[in-house]
C-alpha cells in the first residue's frame, strides 16, 4: 500500500517513517510533505492508498487540505497530540486517529484494521462531518456516524432513543423501531455522546433522556417512550432523578 506522510515538523515525519518501514512492511511510503500545498501535490502526483495526517498545521490544517480535494480515494489515519475536542469529532465520524507520541502496536493495528476493510466510498462526507462537529454550530449540525456491516450511518442525536451494550458490540433502538448495530463498546459511545442529552444508567444502557419518560422506584427502572423499561443501577438513580427533574 502507497502511503503519504503530511506533517509539519521534520522529526514527527522521520519518526513515522521510520516505524512504518520498521513494522509496517507492507506500507512504501511515496513521500513525505511539512505542509498542505505540497501534500495536494503529492498526493495528484503518488495517488496513496493511505494519508498519515497532523491535524494542527500552520496556513492549511488537515479538514482545509481535505476539503480541497475534488475526491478522497485513499484512507486516512489522523495524527495528532492531545486535543479532546478533535479526537472526539473523529471518534463521532468513525475514523482513524494515531496519538502523539505514536505507539508502535497502536500503528500496527490502525495499519492491519485499514488493510482488511474494504475501500470506503463515505470518506469525504465523514471528514466534513468531523468540521461540522468541530465547529460553533457543532450542537445543531452534530451527527454521529455508526459504521455497520451495511455501512455507514449518519445519525442525528434525536434519533437515538437509547443503546444497549452487549460485549464489544453496541446495539442501537432509534426512533420509528430501527435498530442498528455497531462493533464499538458501549464506553466509546458514551464518550462520543457526552453533551449530547445521553446518561449512563448502567452497565448496559447509555439513554437519550429526551425520551425517558418515567423513573419507577418500585423497581428501580426508566420507562422510556416506547414503553420498555430499562433497568437502573443503584449508583445511578440519584443521577437519573436529577437529570429528570432538570429535562
Amino acid at each position: 500500500m502507497k502511503a503519504i506522510i503530511v506533517d509539519d515538523e521534520k522529526h514527527c515525519r522521520e519518526s513515522l517513517q521510520s516505524m512504518l518501514q520498521m513494522y509496517c512492511p507492507g506500507i512504501q511510503v511515496m513521500a513525505t510533505c511539512a505542509d498542505g500545498l505540497s501534500a495536494l501535490t503529492a498526493i495528484e502526483t503518488h495517488k496513496p492508498d493511505i494519508l498519515f495526517l497532523d491535524i494542527e498545521m500552520p496556513r492549511m490544517n488537515a479538514f482545509d487540505l481535505l476539503q480541497q480535494l475534488d475526491a478522497i480515494n485513499f484512507e486516512i489515519i489522523f495524527t495528532t497530540a492531545y486535543d479532546q475536542y478533535a479526537i472526539r469529532a473523529i471518534k463521532c465520524s468513525a475514523l482513524d486517529y494515531l496519538l502523539k507520541p505514536i505507539d508502535a502496536e497502536e500503528l500496527k493495528t490502525a495499519v492491519e484494521r485499514i488493510s482488511s476493510r474494504p475501500h470506503d466510498k463515505m470518506e469525504k462526507a465523514k471528514v466534513q462531518q468531523v468540521v461540522n462537529n468541530m465547529s460553533d454550530t457543532a450542537q445543531h449540525d452534530f451527527r454521529l456516524i455508526i459504521a455497520t456491516l451495511e455501512g455507514n450511518y449518519f445519525l442525528l442525536p434525536d434519533e437515538i432513543m437509547y443503546c444497549e451494550g452487549s460485549d464489544n458490540y453496541t446495539h442501537f433502538h432509534l426512533t420509528k423501531g430501527r435498530k442498528l448495530v455497531s462493533a464499538k463498546t458501549l464506553k466509546e459511545y458514551e464518550e462520543m455522546l457526552t453533551g449530547q442529552g445521553f446518561l449512563r444508567i448502567h452497565k448496559s444502557w447509555l439513554v437519550n433522556l429526551k425520551f425517558a419518560v418515567k423513573f419507577s422506584k418500585a423497581n428501580s427502572t426508566l420507562i422510556m417512550e416506547d414503553y420498555t423499561a430499562l433497568e437502573v443501577s443503584r449508583r445511578k438513580k440519584e443521577a437519573v432523578i436529577n437529570a429528570l427533574f432538570n429535562k
